[in-house]
């Protein structure tokens, strides 16, 4: 038995649809509101006989009591739940959500004698060095423009590697992702620049990261969560782009014009400013904040190549899905969920 939480998310929703694949038994952990319709849409659509050994248990990484209920003949987690966030307001939350829910699943897997992690984390939870690639070895550490999302993910990452010291006997596996696109919800985190663009986005940063699909992150997951991989972490990173050249494919995609107003470094102080000022007068909550686009004017460089030669010592060979590839599927499934 698996157990899958933030089953409905980004990354969650195709682990649940690998493991059906494989023939695995998955129980999706749900909070009440969740939209579990996208789940079984999914499964239905890619496997359908896997509806069978899929379940649903309602709970929270905040209630331990409720993750207890939850692990109940379970050896594997794919412990996908998180906030992301750059909004000043989310700061509390995330740390309840991402660092202590994250505790309080590796006390509950501990008093459980459930063995099996595959932790979903972030790059934000690695280190920057300039000039150098991130790598799975790039130690964190506070820098000028660490945002709270980096401290509560790499306050979560403390605790999983907390529960192999601790007694997760079946070892842990944790992936650092860079910025995750796919389906998923499109109104948040990555999924909302597809609305952006949709909706006449003009600008753009004049900075770089890493991408890679969602797709990618619950293959290598699944892959090495279900192998005697152990203890180990792996950064993702399918392809490095400039902003601009993603945005452009994704307006693209949309039938768009493309974002063409630079947003330069001079500007990004205004810019939130600006956009601060307007939560403030009309309530409605801030496009962008100032950790949102802090970063966006560096050129993030991440060496995601471990993955690729570990994915291929446990099964057939792999390599990452091309991201034009990714924002071509992604758009497919926002103009569905969209009726554009």
């Amino acid at each position: 038995m698996n157990l899958v939480t933030g089953a409905t998310g980004i990354v969650g929703m195709p682990i649940v649809v690998k493991l059906l694949q494989r023939g695995q038994t998955v129980r999706a952990l749900h909070r009440s509101f969740s939209h579990r319709q996208r789940v079984l849409d999914a499964v239905r659509q890619a496997c359908p006989e896997g509806l069978d050994r899929l379940t649903w248990c309602e709970g929270d990484v905040t209630d331990q009591a409720s993750l207890e209920d939850a692990l109940d003949g379970v050896h594997t987690v794919y412990h996908c739940a998180a906030l992301v966030s750059f909004h000043p307001a989310d700061a509390t939350a995330m740390t309840r959500i991402n660092a202590e829910g994250t505790a309080h699943l590796v006390n509950a897997m501990l008093h459980c004698e459930t063995p099996r992690l595959v932790h979903v984390s972030s790059v934000a939870a690695l280190g920057r060095k300039a000039g150098e690639p991130t790598t799975e070895d790039t130690l964190f550490e506070e820098q000028p423009g660490t945002t709270a999302y980096a401290r509560s993910k790499h306050r979560a990452e403390m605790e999983v590697w907390r529960g192999t010291a601790e007694g997760l006997e079946g070892g842990l596996v944790v992936v650092n992702p860079t910025v995750v696109l796919g389906p998923g919800d499109f109104s948040r985190s990555s999924g909302a620049l597809f609305r952006h663009i949709d909706q006449g986005l003009k600008w753009h940063p004049t900075g770089s990261n890493g991408f890679v699909a969602s797709e990618d992150v619950a293959e290598v997951c699944v892959r090495l969560g279900t192998s005697d991989v152990r203890d180990q972490r792996f950064v993702l990173c399918g392809d490095q782009w400039p902003y601009q050249k993603v945005m452009n494919h994704i307006a693209d995609a949309l039938g768009k014009p493309h974002p063409s107003r630079p947003v330069y470094p001079w500007m990004r102080g205004l810019i939130w400013r600006v956009f601060a000022l307007a939560e403030w007068v009309t309530g409605k909550r801030a496009v962008a904040t100032r950790e949102s686009i802090g970063n966006t004017g560096a050129n993030h460089i991440y060496d995601g190549s471990r993955v690729v030669e570990v994915m291929g010592e446990v099964g057939p060979a792999w390599n990452y899905t091309p991201l034009e590839q990714a924002i071509e599927e992604t758009t497919a499934a926002y103009r569905a969920q969209s009726g554009n």
